[in-house]
């Protein structure tokens, strides 16, 4: 039976991959002088973004910090969430389920994503880098998120997310993973980790947990 459903929130809850793609194009170009094909800046998402900036910088310090800049000046103006998600978190609430978010953005700024449109809510935990010292694609986001909620078994959870870190992480602790179509990583990639579920929309998150919780009870 699923107590807990966890989601990643770039990609998968909020549409913010404009924003990641200026972003990185705007660090790249001010600090290195580069352009980086944008097919290459999609493989980054989901990795934390340090990983990332140390592909191209011994220092990244200065990469990052002005990343950050652009990132959190036109964070407002550039994200929104998916088509169904609020209904979907809202749903997925009424069943009785822990929710939760397991991201790899630094918690003020994933902060103001969710404050932005009033998610937390919804939201039992939330899980950013500065809480474990293991991250996507280790198992141990959402292990600390289970610890949180007090749930001591990692199979009874769900993850949900766009990208093979998040896929990964998930598989890594024993839970069920739900990947989204609508990524901007390719299908074939993110089929290449096995995840249970593809879904067009978190609007058939509810029906997927229902259908487990049927199988486990059949």
């Amino acid at each position: 039976m699923i107590k807990a459903v966890f989601f990643d929130l770039d990609g998968t809850v909020l549409d913010t991959n404009e924003l990641i793609l200026q972003s990185f194009r705007h660090a790249f170009r001010e600090r290195l002088n580069i352009t980086v094909p944008d097919e290459t800046i999609l493989t980054f998402f989901g990795e934390p973004l340090h990983y990332s900036m140390s592909k191209y910088s011994d220092d990244v310090e200065p990469l990052l910090e002005t990343y950050r800049e652009f990132n959190w000046k036109h964070h407002d103006s550039m994200v929104e969430p998916f088509h169904g998600t609020i209904e979907a978190l809202r749903e997925l609430k009424e069943m009785g389920l822990y929710l939760g978010i397991i991201t790899s953005k630094r918690r003020n700024v994933a902060m103001k994503g969710i404050d932005l449109f009033d998610l937390a809510k919804y939201f039992d935990v939330i899980v950013t880098p500065e809480d474990t010292e293991e991250h996507k694609p280790k198992a141990g986001p959402l292990l600390k998120a289970c610890e949180l909620l007090g749930i001591e078994d990692p199979s009874t959870t769900m993850m949900v997310g766009d990208s093979t870190y998040d896929i990964l992480c998930g598989k890594n602790a024993n839970a069920s993973t739900v990947a989204v179509r609508y990524s901007k990583i390719s299908l074939d990639i993110l089929k290449s980790v096995s995840p249970d579920f593809l879904v067009d929309s978190l609007l058939e998150i509810p029906g997927i947990v229902k259908g487990s919780d049927n199988k486990n009870k059949g």
